[in-house]
């Protein structure tokens, strides 16, 4: 038997080795985020520099939306008609909402994004050349995208042409002279100068999201569709305020609006919150490396994580941009005053008014999530990786069991993910349908999934470069002490 000072004893010790423990474990982890520290602003400033920049961009986004195609006069419901209409709704999304006033950045990047849809499915073995390049680095990557940027033009002419016949067969848009005024005639300034502008607009916000890609924080196309939606969130709230507050004085039909609005405010953070679990769950699969012997427990088990939805919100995008370029030609020819079967398709199974349309939206959304889960997350390349550097899957033999069983998982996360992912973009469709709130101010739908996504990625990016420039200097500062102990030791 112990008596109590030797029980004491042993439990001053045990205390004591795991007070070393955890001040070692503190003293090896690296803690970046410390905004108290003088130093800290000096440490980063790298980072910084690549946030200012990026809002500056931001900023200069902001304000060339407002300025309005010269020589064009809008109609006094121009912004309403737009933001009730479901084709434009769709273009704006994926263009950064720049076309609310008709901007000179109107078209936003929804040309790019339809163009590298069909460039990354044509990359996926179908074309041998592409797939290639897909697989050849950033050199392969380069060529794509330019390859993508030069895809975009046809894109871009058709969708300025489809937004112009539809806007001025609606009388929202029109010239500010006419042909008898000066020797430009209406045909001339529809079809050629103002396409021109919208062109020129759009490959002008590419080169600005390439700069905040290579310059600033996050990806430039996303952080711009993502300040164009978020932009517009304030002014969705205050509508649906409006909408649910009657303008009656009666108190009964004020308090009913006020609690439904209370009611939806509810609703929309708790999606919030939904969103966020569902981009933060992983499945962890642990892996072992050849030699390394056991593990001492789970926390440091190595693992490779895989997301209940790795594809993010790439597939929402897609089936947009699908959806709208048959929509967009079908606008082309509506305001030309031609109806055919491809018109009568569009409105009927295309339209998100339709129980069609949201439909096969869902599955264009779903089908996108299996596709692009692939595509983001290659299991041959890891397994091919596992291989040469010796890790593997306890339980899973390397090579083809290692690929197929990554595959395999892919696929089981992906169903869950992808169905999830296609009733958030469907809600306001499907909330418009069964109730009088219009879809521009329901809630869910693709811009609360890209503002989600995108806000996400974008601190997590800002994270991984505070830990990455922390060990950076740590490394610099061990450098400098074994410099200085070797000058000391030659004096």
């Amino acid at each position: 038997m112990l008596d109590k000072t030797t029980v004491t004893g042993l439990k001053t010790r045990k205390s004591k080795v795991i007070k070393n423990k955890k001040n070692k474990k503190n003293k090896n982890s690296v803690n970046p985020i410390n905004f108290g520290n003088a130093s800290f602003f000096k440490r980063n400033k790298d980072l910084f520099k690549r946030i200012f920049i990026t809002l500056m961009i931001i900023l200069l986004i902001r304000v060339l939306s407002f300025v309005t195609i010269p020589s064009i006069t809008l109609s006094p419901s121009y912004t309403q008609n737009v933001s009730n209409s479901e084709f434009f709704q769709l273009l704006s999304t994926l263009g950064g909402g720049t076309l609310g006033n008709f901007s000179i950045v109107a078209l936003g990047v929804s040309p790019y994004i339809t163009a590298s849809i069909i460039v990354q499915l044509l990359s996926t073995d179908v074309i041998p050349v592409l797939s290639n390049w897909s697989k050849s680095g950033e050199r392969g990557k380069r060529k794509l995208d330019k390859l993508t940027k030069i895809l975009s033009i046809p894109f871009a002419i058709m969708q300025s042409i489809a937004t112009i016949f539809t806007l001025t067969s609606q009388g929202l848009i029109s010239p500010k002279w006419s042909s008898s005024d000066s020797g430009i005639g209406p045909s001339w300034f529809y079809y050629m100068l103002v396409p021109l502008v919208m062109i020129a607009g759009s490959f002008f916000l590419l080169w600005l999201s390439d700069q905040i890609t290579l310059k600033g924080i996050g990806n430039g196309v996303s952080v711009i569709i993502f300040a164009g939606i978020v932009t517009k969130m304030p002014n969705s709230i205050i509508s649906t305020f409006k909408f649910w507050i009657d303008k009656n004085d009666e108190s009964s039909v004020l308090l009913d609006g006020i609690l439904k609005f209370i009611i939806y405010l509810c609703a929309f953070l708790f999606l919030i919150y939904m969103i966020v679990v569902m981009n933060e769950v992983e499945r962890k699969i642990p892996i072992q490396q050849t030699g390394a012997g056991l593990v001492d427990s789970s926390e440091h088990t190595p693992y490779l994580p895989l997301k209940l939805n790795n594809a993010g919100v790439i597939p929402v995008i897609f089936a947009s941009a699908i959806i709208s370029t048959p929509v967009t030609i079908s606008q082309i020819l509506i305001s030309s005053g031609k109806t055919n079967w491809f018109v009568l398709f569009c409105n009927n199974y295309l339209s998100f008014s339709s129980w069609h349309g949201i439909i096969i939206y869902a599955v264009l959304t779903i089908l996108f999530t299996f596709l692009y889960s692939q595509v983001q997350i290659n299991p041959e390349k890891i397994a091919d990786n596992f291989q040469k550097s010796g890790t593997f899957i306890p339980g899973i033999k390397p090579g083809k069991d290692t690929e197929k069983f990554i595959s395999a998982t892919i696929n089981r996360l992906s169903w869950m993910g992808s169905f999830f992912l296609a009733f958030i973009a469907v809600l306001p469709y499907v909330i418009s349908k069964l109730t009088n709130l219009p879809s521009s101010l329901a809630i869910g739908g693709t811009g609360l999934i890209i503002v989600i996504s995108v806000s996400i990625q974008t601190i997590q990016q800002i994270k991984s470069r505070l830990i990455e420039q922390e060990f950076v200097n740590r490394k610099n500062k061990n450098v400098k002490v074994v410099e200085s102990s070797k000058k000391s030791h030659i004096w």
